[in-house]
This record gives C-alpha cells, sequence and structure tokens, in this order.
C-alpha cells in the first residue's frame, strides 16, 4: 500500500519559520489574557493585551505573521513579490510587533501584570525569529536568473 502525505511537513521550516510560527501562536493567546491589573480594597479589575490602541497593532502584526507562516506551511503559492521581498516583510512585521510590544509595556507601566512579561518574552522570540528571517532574504532565496538567450535572433 502506497502511504499517502499529510498535507504539509513541520520538519521541512526552517528555525526561523518555526520559531515565528511558535511563538505568533503563543503571543495571540498571551493578548487575551490580563496585561494590567489593579485593584483598589478588595476589588480588582484587569485589562488584556487588545486595551488602548497599540493592543490591536500587535494583535493585526501577529495575525500578519501567524497567516504568512502557515501559508508557507502548507504550501500555497503566493504572489507578493519575490520570495526575497515575502522574506523582508515578515522579518519587519516581527521587528514591529518587538518595538509596539515595549511600548505597550511602556504605556501601561503602572499595574503591570504577569502576563505582560510573557508577552513581551514572547515578543523577544517573535522579534529573534525575524531577526534570523532578514538573512535568509539577504542570502538570495529570489528568483533564479532567466536562462541565457540564443544569439542570432529569433528561433522557433
Amino acid at each position: 500500500m502506497a502511504q499517502r502525505s499529510s498535507g504539509f511537513d513541520i520538519s521541512k521550516l526552517s528555525t526561523a519559520s518555526k520559531i515565528l510560527l511558535g511563538a505568533g501562536v503563543l503571543y495571540l493567546i498571551d493578548l487575551f489574557l490580563p496585561w494590567r491589573r489593579a485593584c483598589f480594597g478588595p476589588f480588582c479589575a484587569s485589562q488584556n493585551g487588545l486595551a488602548q490602541g497599540v493592543g490591536i497593532i500587535n494583535l493585526l502584526l501577529v495575525l500578519a505573521i501567524i497567516v504568512m507562516e502557515v501559508l508557507v506551511l502548507v504550501n500555497v503559492e503566493v504572489n507578493m513579490g519575490t520570495p526575497k521581498q515575502r522574506l523582508q516583510i515578515e522579518a519587519g512585521l516581527a521587528g514591529g510587533l518587538l518595538l509596539f510590544t515595549i511600548i505597550k509595556l511602556l504605556i501601561g507601566l503602572s499595574h503591570v501584570y504577569i502576563f505582560t512579561f510573557i508577552g513581551l518574552l514572547l515578543a523577544i522570540a517573535i522579534g529573534y525569529g525575524g531577526w534570523m528571517r532578514w538573512p535568509e532574504a539577504q542570502v538570495g532565496t529570489g528568483m533564479p536568473p532567466p536562462p541565457p538567450s540564443s544569439p542570432g535572433g529569433f528561433s522557433a
């Protein structure tokens, strides 16, 4: 009996892709957990990572990273410029996510909660995955050069 492939294979992903996908999914989950907590006497209130405008930006950035990695995982061909440009875009998204997570931490510095720091650690991991992704874009994963044309004009 012939065996069928299961559709996608995680072992064919690069280390940067594994970091971006794994940390991205965990970061997405962490955004819905309480990042700020304040207690006034017996009453406590909390805000998740999506509160304020910066949290929404972080949500959109992490969703873009996850979608790009899932498309690579399931072998969907996406025409987004050259492969080099796609890798550069993803590295930029990872850097942006790290930057906006630091901004989110600094904006809500009072009453930070444990999931803020977990989110920061995950954003650092995503930033590292983007940093690993950038040299992949520079190495030359772009399109191969066109074949040389035959000298002497037209050929049939």
